[in-house]
Parts: C-alpha cells; structure tokens; sequence
C-alpha cells in the first residue's frame, strides 16, 4: 500500500511540474556544457550553473520564483547559463519554436534548448564540479571559465544572496561583454574587414574604441585590441610619411596631411599624435615664416594674373595699377620677379 501510494505522489507530482508550454524566463540557456565555457571565455564573464532537480520543493521553488525574478534574470544578461538537469522530454514535455525561420524542439519546462542539452549538462556538471561524487540541489554556481569557482549557493536562500553572489563572480572577471554586446562585437570584427579594404578606418574605429578600452580577458575584446593595434600602426605610418614632407620643408601639405590623419583616427593615441604634431608645426617660427611666404606668393601670383588680364583686354591704365602694387606689396615674391623680367 505504501508503495502505491508513494508510486502515485510521484506520478502527480510529476504531472503538477510538466508545463504544457514553453517557459519564457528571459534568461538564456547554454547549447551544451562545452560551448557554455566556449563562450564564457569569448565573453570574458562568469558561467553560472544552475543544478536542478524535478518534483521537489525546494527545486521547484527556485526555479519557478527565484530564477522568474526580474532582477535575477537581469543578472544572467551577464554571465554564461547552463542549466544541469536529469528530466527527459517526455517529464517536460518539449514543443516547437520558430527561430530564424526555421522550427527548433525546446524543453518545456526550462526553454531555449531541448531536453537532452541539460540532461547532456548535468553529466558534465557531475564530472567536474561534483563533491564526494554527488551533486547536491538545488545549487547553483558561479565558476570562472577556467571551472574556478567563485561562489556556490544550495538550497534556498534570499535573492540578496544570490545577487551578491553574481556581483562577486563579476568581479573575478571583470569588463565582459553582455548578452547584447557579444553579438555587436562579433558582428563589428566581421565587417571591419570589409570597412578596412575599403579606407573606411574611421567607421573601425568607431567600433573598436569603446571595446578595446575595456580591461577583460574576453577573448573577443583581445581580437579587438589587436584590430587597434594594427590600424594603429597603420596611423603611425602615415605620420612618418608625413615627417618625411616636413624634414623636405612642404609644411602646407604636411598640415593637411596631419590634419586628415587626425579626423581618420579620431579618439585613438594616432590623433592625439596628429595634434600634437599640429601644434609644434603651428607653433614653430621657420614655419610660420615660411607659410607667410607662402601666402605671400599666392595673392601675388593672383595679382598678377588679374593685371595680365586686364593687358589683354587693352586696359593698359588698370593693369598697370596693380602691376605697381604688386611690385610695391610684393616686391621680393617670384610672381614680381617675374613681372620685372618680363617688363625689361
């Protein structure tokens, strides 16, 4: 009788846990055991595992209020998630979604990833963080993508505790991309190459900057410090073209130049190079001498070619007005010399 009637409970209670539908926490669930590391890695954040057993109070507490909670759920945007269970899909009861156009089979009672991808967890799970051969639940734990664990909480507790728990592992692995900057970062290294074929180095780095400041072991944000080093250096050589125009004393074309570099490279260490490099020539005395010469020749080269101008035209008196300013405000410039040569 006894045996029945415990052979009952567990059916009832296994019927009262089998959602008829896909449950929809907001928290995304891991592929597998090893892309869930695979990934932590590439994000540069912490795994949190979440052990759980079906038909039982306490697991079933967690799971239905505590892994529902907003703010709980916000923190996984933050961390890598795999869930670890033994239920099948005929206790859960797995269903169809549309994903991207095409139809994929989901647990029921978790979502996101079929049955056995958390039956396939748990085993992994087990080999890895079990104590003493067993694996107590409910637990979930905060382990760093190297299988460190930086927190473990069993059974239930505040969601406080839990909180200070994710604050914890972030701290162990700080500056990680979150569920939504993973997939921009993935996205911007990919048409960065693109962007770069085409000149586009402003559009690079762009994306690159923001990402690449972060101190993080992601493995995806080292790809993107090592985008900056190169366009970098890329910046680094067009300077030193650029020195190559100021040693030949070309001071107009090598401001332009300094000037386009630093527009192209705005917000990296290349324009803040470029201005330096603006403000010494800017500054320098032979330089400025040399641009007022400079300017010196342009308004008389169009001087003179108005005064020419107005000689063909048969406007001898005109023309002969601006030929003595000419010889009168730029009497040293090539424009006047030439005048006087012509003239004699």
């Amino acid at each position: 009788m006894l045996a029945c009637a415990l052979a009952l409970l567990a059916s009832l209670m296994a019927q009262d846990t089998r959602p008829t539908k896909a449950a929809s926490t907001g928290i995304t669930w891991a592929e597998s055991y090893e892309k869930a590391f695979e990934e932590a890695n590439e994000r540069g954040v912490p795994v949190l595992i979440a052990v759980i057993q079906d038909g039982e109070e306490a697991n079933e507490d967690i799971w239905s209020n505590l892994m529902h909670d907003p703010k709980f759920v916000a923190a996984t945007k933050h961390t890598v998630n795999l869930i670890a269970n033994r239920g099948a899909d005929k206790d859960h009861g797995e269903v169809e979604v549309k994903r991207a156009g095409r139809t994929a089979r989901v647990c029921g009672k978790f979502g996101g990833i079929p049955c056995l991808a958390h039956r396939r967890a748990e085993i992994g799970v087990f080999r890895d963080f079990a104590r003493d051969g067993m694996l107590k639940t409910p637990m979930l734990i905060w382990s760093l993508p190297d299988q460190t664990i930086v927190a473990q909480l069993i059974d239930r507790h505040p969601l406080g505790d839990f909180l200070l728990a994710f604050e914890a592992a972030a701290k162990k692995s700080p500056n990680g991309l979150d569920e939504d900057e993973v997939e921009a970062v993935r996205a911007g290294l990919e048409s960065a190459k693109t962007l770069r074929a085409a000149g586009e180095t402003a559009k690079v780095l762009a994306f690159a900057l923001p990402f690449a400041k972060r101190d993080s072991q992601s493995r995806l944000i080292l790809q993107v410090q090592e985008l900056l080093t190169e366009l970098e250096d890329t910046g680094k050589q067009e300077m030193a073209d650029v020195d190559a125009l100021v040693a030949a004393k070309d001071y107009p074309k090598a401001l332009e130049r300094y000037t386009a570099i630093a527009e192209t490279y705005k917000g990296s260490m290349v324009e803040r190079i470029a201005r330096e490099r603006l403000k010494d020539l800017n500054a320098n005395a032979e330089v400025k001498a040399a641009l007022k010469r400079l300017k010196a020749e342009e308004s008389a080269r169009a001087l003179l070619e108005r005064a020419d101008a107005l000689a063909a035209k048969g406007e001898a008196e005109k023309a002969k007005k601006l030929y003595d300013q000419l010889l009168k405000s730029f009497a040293t410039t090539k424009a006047a010399t030439e005048y006087q040569a012509r003239a004699k």
